[in-house]
């Protein structure tokens, strides 16, 4: 089987989150390793790679790096550049003002974007990406079986790249959604009419879709109401690399941890904080620390300080998947805060996986119920979800006196591995490739 894949072909310099960079990357890995597919990923250079293989190392894929275009980049970049800094001391500020309204509509396309604006210009732009990547001998000159596209929020403009490659190479596409467009999850996001011209461009992207997979039911459901392709259940699942180092156990004091986005305006932040300084005032076992690894390190600080909790949180930037698991290990609670789902979308986040793999605890914090999060923790084992605080510090205190942790690490969980789940997906695609 032969495949273009679009995992890295984003026209973001910053690239993903490394969440949802992992998913893709251990999709096309398992292909590569597992089925011995032959697996061509386009990256596009000057992007940050942020999946579990820095740059692409030790996956069993051809990497074909492309350049875009300044003119292609849909980031904000800073908006005083080293070039913007040259321009101005040389005192061609015909130039640097040039150069300043491109950053800042750059930014402001950005925001509208992810607001549900700006979508024709964000479109048209991944049209030209898909022509361009068209036109590179490595890809042109090859007969790929499908063209394989996941996205979620803020790259799902790369459907219309997948699209255009789709219709000049005459290929058919596999669509993996990490999280739902006009079925989005977060409340407000987007307005009715907003979600309407958003799904009428959508059922367009998808026109030569065969297969379209999502990680959640509830996201299943919503697809398969309107969707023509068919719809497949890809869950999250977990991966430990064998190479990966052990954590340490630790005694000294009970720690907990989050890792990922901020969402600094999601009701799951307040709650965690709250609760950290609620259990730097209690009678537990040990004194409380929480570790912190996230995309937004200076707003944590200020809500840091804002709320009283700077002296029991450790604040770090987003490590490599190898570094977080050894301090995951090595952690006794880990965290899950609601980043602002909607109350009607059951949601199981994908570090949810992870978490579980570990062994160790897990505590969801949200204003309401969550019966998907709720049933996977009881299945496991795995920890509990609070829709309060107080109940939070009451389980978190019981839970600081389990002697045990504090002597040795816990066995790892058994769950649905990676390249399990990728196999399998990988086995559909070949039985809707051959009924085709």
């Amino acid at each position: 089987m032969k495949v273009l894949a679009l995992t890295h072909a984003h026209l973001n310099p910053e690239g993903l989150s490394p969440v949802s960079c992992e998913r893709a990357d251990s999709i096309v890995g398992a292909w590569g390793e597992g089925l011995k597919w032959d697996i061509d990923v386009i990256y596009t250079n000057g992007t940050k790679w942020r999946g579990i293989w820095p740059e692409g190392n030790g996956l069993k894929i051809n990497i074909i790096r492309q350049t875009a275009t300044n003119d292609l980049l849909m980031g904000p970049p800073g908006l005083f550049s080293k070039g913007l800094q040259a321009l101005i001391e040389k005192k061609q500020f015909a130039g640097a003002a040039s150069l300043f309204k491109n950053r800042i509509t750059k930014r402001i396309r950005k925001v509208l974007s992810e607001k549900g604006f700006a979508l024709p210009h964000e479109i048209m732009l991944a049209e030209k990406w898909g022509i361009i990547l068209s036109q590179v001998n490595e890809i042109r000159n090859k007969q790929y079986d499908f063209i394989f596209v996941c996205v979620g929020h803020g790259d799902e403009y790369l459907l219309q790249t997948a699209l255009t490659l789709s219709r000049k190479l005459h290929v058919p596409m596999v669509v993996d959604f990490r999280d739902l467009w006009s079925e989005h999850h977060v409340p407000g996001r987007f307005t009715g009419n907003q979600r309407k011209q958003i799904q009428r461009i959508e059922r367009k992207l998808l026109v030569n879709a065969i297969l379209i997979s999502v990680p959640q039911k509830h996201m299943a459901t919503l697809l398969r109401k309107w969707a023509t392709a068919p719809v497949y259940l890809l869950p999250h699942s977990a991966y430990a690399d064998k190479s990966w180092e052990e954590g340490h156990v630790n005694s000294g004091a009970f720690t907990m941890l989050y890792a990922g986005k901020l969402y600094p305006g999601g009701p799951g932040l307040g709650m965690l904080l709250e609760l950290i300084k609620k259990l730097s005032q209690a009678q537990l076992y040990k004194p409380v620390k929480c570790h912190f690894f996230v995309d937004d390190v200076e707003t944590l600080h200020k809500l840091a300080i804002a709320n009283g909790v700077e002296g029991s949180i450790s604040i770090n930037r987003w490590v490599s998947p190898s570094e977080l698991w050894k301090n995951m290990r090595s952690a006794h609670l880990l965290l899950i805060p609601d980043a602002g789902v909607a109350e009607d979308f059951p949601l199981l986040p994908t570090k949810t996986f992870q978490y579980a793999h570990t062994g160790r605890q897990i505590l969801g914090l949200s204003p309401y119920k969550n019966p998907e999060m709720a049933e996977f923790l009881s299945h496991f084992n795995a920890g509990t979800l609070c829709t309060n605080v107080n109940d939070a510090v009451r389980w978190v205190t019981q839970l600081s006196f389990e002697k045990g942790q504090y002597e040795l690490l816990p066995p790892l969980r058994k769950l649905a591995m990676r390249e399990d789940v990728a196999m399998e997906y990988g086995a559909e695609i070949e039985k809707v490739l051959v009924h085709r």
